[in-house]
């Protein structure tokens, strides 16, 4: 009975270890996240430390290093987010309808994401599996085109509806909403461009 009582006891232990091991790894992954998105670009060990509550070793207990810390928060990150990429009723109504909700949810995507994606963009030059995310949430970006505007894509040949899709990707892209920004237009120029240009690709 002791020895049982004893093995017990070690397993707690060791379970409660694990368990705060847990809780603070999520910490220091929540504290990148808030520092990223309170506009502190790539935070430092000591920043991190002291958003999440930590010491700086324990920030290094946790993680190899401080890319594969800011790998694992985008990556956390846009997971946590996944729901802004949706579309209210997507595939359905008339086409105006649906180029006005895309463009709506694009644009409300870009802002809410906006600190990270900049950072995320910087390291996939580096970091190889933030480049996968990356990817991912691209093809999530374009299949969602491929399916809410799928009655007028529908009738191009399939190579020249791969080459519509692409091409709606990349004018709805986050880059170039940056690129639309730094040349001076507004969100309400944005918008516009969007839905005069949708239209004219789908229905021309």
């Amino acid at each position: 009975m002791g020895t049982r009582e004893s093995s017990n006891g070690v397993a707690g232990e060791t379970d409660g270890r694990r368990r705060r091991r847990e809780q603070g790894r999520l910490a220091v992954v929540d504290a990148v996240i808030d520092l990223i998105l309170d506009g502190h670009g790539p935070p430092t060990a000591e920043q991190i430390a002291a958003r999440a509550g930590v010491s700086e070793a324990s920030v290094y207990r946790y993680f190899e290093s401080l890319d594969e810390l800011r790998r694992v928060g985008v990556q956390r990150y846009f997971e946590r987010i996944d729901h802004l990429i949706s579309i209210d009723e997507i595939g359905d109504g008339p086409l105006p309808r649906r180029v006005d909700a895309f463009v709506v949810s694009r644009l409300e995507f870009y802002r809410a994401t906006e600190p990270m994606a900049r950072m995320s963009r910087r390291q996939a030059f580096d970091v190889e599996q933030m480049r996968t995310t990356l990817a991912r949430v691209r093809a999530t970006l374009a299949d969602q085109i491929a399916q809410h505007f799928a009655p007028e894509l529908a009738e191009l040949p399939s190579t020249a509806r791969r080459d519509r899709i692409a091409v709606l990707a990349a004018l709805t892209s986050f880059e170039s909403w940056d690129l639309m920004h730094e040349q001076g237009l507004d969100p309400d120029d944005i918008c516009r461009a969007w839905r005069t240009n949708l239209t004219t690709l789908l229905v021309g």
